[in-house]
């Protein structure tokens, strides 16, 4: 399908042809959390409230690259369908800066508060280091994450949803290997 069709071809098949790879890119995404919490959980019930006090402000963290990532593909899906190419092209390449600046922002800022955040919900010292540790090495990422969100949008503005979908499938896959790799010290990663 090409991006001509989105203004000749019947909604119902343009939605056929690109709900399939959302539907599928959201399951993988989903499977991010599961794949972490098991392997998390076998270490021990400490690590998984630990895990379970960083994921909020890790959600928040994506909810907003997404909801950026949404604005930036909006703006491009404008400009295309008002056949301004280059405004397009200018609105890809400043949501993919403005998203790496907000994304080191948000890691900043997140590495910075989350050591008062977790005392909020405990004063046991092996949670505390546990989530400290954890939301350390999310939030490192949190700049990586955030363009990479934008990409996955810009790829879904211009009609590439089979890329988008490639991309978290990678992903996805990377999580699945390097989890037990990083989570258990296995290998070059310290424990």
């Amino acid at each position: 399908m090409t991006r001509d069709d989105f203004g000749t071809e019947r909604v119902s098949r343009i939605l056929l042809h690109l709900a399939p790879p959302v539907m599928l890119a959201q399951l993988i995404q989903a499977l991010y959390n599961i794949v972490d919490s098991y392997f998390v959980a076998k270490i021990s019930d400490d690590a998984m409230t630990a895990l379970s006090l960083v994921f909020p402000i890790q959600n928040m963290v994506n909810a907003i690259a997404i909801g950026f990532g949404i604005g930036v593909n909006a703006c491009i899906a404008f400009f295309l369908g008002a056949e301004k190419k280059d405004k397009a092209d200018m609105s890809a390449s400043w949501g993919v800066l403005l998203s790496l600046l907000h994304g080191i922002l948000l890691m900043v800022v997140c590495i910075a508060v989350m050591p008062a955040f977790i005392r909020i919900f405990t004063r046991e010292e092996n949670i505390l280091n546990l989530a400290i540790s954890y939301s350390n090495r999310v939030f490192l990422f949190a700049a990586a994450v955030n363009v990479g969100i934008c990409y996955e949008k810009i790829f879904q503005a211009v009609g590439k949803m089979k890329v988008s979908m490639f991309s978290m499938i990678c992903g996805c896959v990377a999580n699945i290997i390097l989890d037990p790799l990083m989570i258990f010290g296995i290998g070059p990663f310290p424990a």
